[in-house]
């Protein structure tokens, strides 16, 4: 009996055919060459080419939606490189278009899971910055395994973000947020600090306050390794 599927991991997303334009299928083929790369495990480790200069801060943003908050803020801070990770072609596509349109030169865009770029792609002690706005929050019970932030998320990052290095997170969902609250209280690497007010709100933002949602925001820093 083959029991291989014992051991598969718990993905934080489930990969559907959702619907994508003609113009986002058209940057797919054409502008994530240009701008990005479908990430594997097997790839290894992602050449400073393509994350920036090391001397210059990284910023991660994770699940990245439609990415006009993530383009936004590159357009605003062109000294800082940043590299954005989604899953979902129609938001891939929608931001590989923004970063053409704005011809950003520090903007680069990863399709594939999160969790295998940082483990396998990035370089220990290297992220400044690491932005989950919105995760997944996989409201039910039986679902809550699949949402990214947990122990060992947490364990990850830790070794991924820069001394002093800081984590932005954002959710909508109550119980989300007390999970995040729980998970990093019971760290001592982690300092709790002021949120940054975003410049623009995102999609699933938005969809949150119409639902009549809190939104509940974090900032840890990371302070001892």
């Amino acid at each position: 009996m083959n029991n291989s599927s014992t051991h598969r991991p718990v993905r934080s997303f489930v990969r559907r055919k959702g619907r994508i334009t003609s113009s986002q299928k058209y940057a797919l083929e054409n502008l994530l060459p240009k701008y990005g790369i479908q990430y594997s495990a097997d790839l290894g480790i992602i050449p400073d080419s393509f994350l920036g200069d090391p001397e210059s801060p990284l910023i991660i943003d994770i699940g990245f939606g439609n990415g006009e908050l993530l383009v936004s803020v590159a357009n605003e801070n062109t000294q800082t490189h940043f590299v954005g990770i989604e899953v979902y072609d129609a938001g891939i596509g929608h931001c590989l278009k923004l970063i053409d349109e704005n011809n950003l030169k520090n903007l680069k865009i990863i399709s594939g899971d999160a969790v295998e770029v940082l483990k396998f792609g990035i370089v220990d002690a290297s992220i400044s910055e690491i932005n989950l706005l919105f995760p997944d929050p996989w409201p039910k019970k039986r679902h809550h395994k699949r949402r990214i932030i947990n122990g060992d998320f947490i364990q990850l990052i830790s070794k991924k973000l820069m001394p002093n290095g800081m984590v932005n997170i954002s959710t909508d969902w109550e119980n989300y947020a007390e999970q995040i609250d729980a998970l990093f209280s019971e760290r001592q690497d982690f300092e709790k600090k002021g949120f940054s007010e975003r410049v623009l709100s995102t999609k699933f933002e938005e969809r949150g306050v119409v639902l009549g949602h809190e939104i509940y925001d974090f900032c840890f820093k990371l302070v001892s390794q």
